[in-house]
């Protein structure tokens, strides 16, 4: 059974789509993200980590003055985070 002219035409229309479509995939890149980089806009780094099976810290390094930063979760008001204490890191390091 000969293919008519019509298949082939769908078939050849099909094929340069998919080829079209691989080619601007292959090509195609998503941007870089550089996340909290030093030299950004601010000297801070936001750092997670979990404290407890219910809740997680958040540490906050100031670059400038080397301190560390941590804020837990106010069990009693939810979604409220309050200060929880600093190090400073220069001294933990003996570094100035």
């Amino acid at each position: 059974m000969k293919p008519s002219k019509r298949s082939i035409i769908v078939g050849l229309v099909g094929l340069n789509v998919f080829l079209l479509v691989a080619m601007v995939l292959s090509t195609w890149s998503l941007p870089k993200a550089f996340a909290q980089r030093a030299g950004a806009a601010s000297n801070y780094i936001a750092v997670t980590c979990r404290a407890d099976q219910d809740f997680d810290v958040v540490y906050i390094v100031d670059l400038a003055q080397r301190r560390l930063m941590c804020f837990v979760p106010d069990r009693n008001l939810k979604g409220k985070m309050v200060f929880g204490g600093d190090r400073d890191l220069g001294a933990d390091f003996n570094r100035q």
